[in-house]
């Protein structure tokens, strides 16, 4: 099972089943980007699953989280009937970020491939997103727009970003800026890339070796002294990584930098007060307590700036604390959007 799809995801036509929804790809042109690079002929994946309502009032847009894929989103059960996006109630529009291997990346890009590829943002991959619904969609505005990890960044991106675009936000194990900690380990994970790059190790031992210094931060040091023995310790680490290689380092860095440069109050915006001014969405915070990967603590002091949800998990699932309690967090999304 590859590590970090744990990590926790048509055209305006009927989809009558999650399992029937093809990935698909949509060309927005070249897109600017907030380095002052320009990414050429620029691809968006999505998938599609539920039933347009007439008015279109009932869209929910689901991001991506590190790495994963909107396949990855439906492979984890996350889009469905009853679902956390449920697809009997609403019309799930997933979108893929840039970087992640579907939309326009390093791997795949025909005229800005690897090294050539220009460095992207939370900030780009929305304006990608906006571009993807309102041009291609003919989305003007959604009931939510969600995500779950650095789909929740880019769901506090889309808040500031495009105030008026959606009623509510949705920001699952998330975070408006990262700590002193985040960077630490996501700077780690940047260095020992370029190094093993430059001594020309291959790219599968590349992310092999990657995705086993993640599981420091995405489970818990509780996690594995209760649930782990070393004895069993090596075939964990083999379950957790043996799909590992087949992702490419350099899509992994250009998403990588995007969280180590996210900042929703540093960009276009004066202070944390301008951008507070800006939201409009009512905002659902979810975050594990005990979360080493994404630090909770930003994300829950702006909900508390705004005077808005915010749900504290008690786990020692550490980041995948919202799978380990999916009933809960399933619950209360679907309170939240009812609302």
């Amino acid at each position: 099972m590859r590590l970090l799809t744990w990590i926790l995801v048509l055209a305006l036509a009927c989809t009558p089943a999650v399992a029937d929804s093809p990935q698909q790809l949509a060309s927005i042109g070249d897109l600017e980007l907030s380095s002052g690079d320009t990414l050429l002929d620029a691809r968006v994946g999505f998938r599609t699953a539920g039933t347009l309502n007439p008015d279109k009032s009932n869209v929910i847009v689901f991001l991506t989280w590190f790495t994963g894929t909107t396949g990855s989103l439906v492979k984890w059960e996350k889009i469905g009937p009853g679902k956390l996006a449920d697809s009997d109630r609403f019309y799930v529009i997933a979108i893929d970020a840039l970087g992640n291997g579907v939309s326009s990346s390093p791997s795949n890009s025909p005229q800005q491939s690897g090294k050539q590829f220009p460095s992207i943002s939370i900030a780009d991959m929305v304006n990608s997103q906006y571009a993807l619904l309102t041009q291609h969609l003919g989305i003007s505005r959604a009931h939510a727009v969600m995500g779950i990890s650095m789909g929740g960044m880019q769901t506090f991106r889309w808040m500031g970003q495009y105030p008026g675009f959606m009623n509510k936000a949705i920001a699952i194990d998330g975070s408006p800026a990262p700590t002193s900690y985040d960077l630490l380990q996501w700077r780690t994970h940047e260095t020992a890339i370029l190094m093993m790059q430059e001594a020309g190790i291959g790219n599968p031992d590349i992310m092999k070796f990657t995705s086993t210094l993640s599981l420091l931060t995405l489970w818990t040091p509780g996690y594995f002294v209760e649930k782990i023995t070393p004895d069993a310790l090596p075939e964990f680490i083999a379950d957790s990584t043996q799909d590992s290689g087949e992702g490419n380092a350099n899509d992994y860095l250009a998403q990588l930098r995007a969280m180590i440069s996210h900042d929703v109050y540093a960009a276009n915006y004066d202070d944390e007060k301008s951008y507070l001014e800006r939201v409009q969405a009512d905002l659902l915070v979810i975050g594990t307590t005990d979360d080493h990967m994404v630090n909770q603590t930003p994300g829950k002091k702006l909900s508390r700036s705004l005077n808005e949800d915010h749900v504290a998990l008690e786990s020692n699932c550490g980041h995948l604390g919202s799978s380990c309690e999916s009933d809960r967090v399933t619950t209360t999304v679907h309170e939240f959007l009812g609302q």
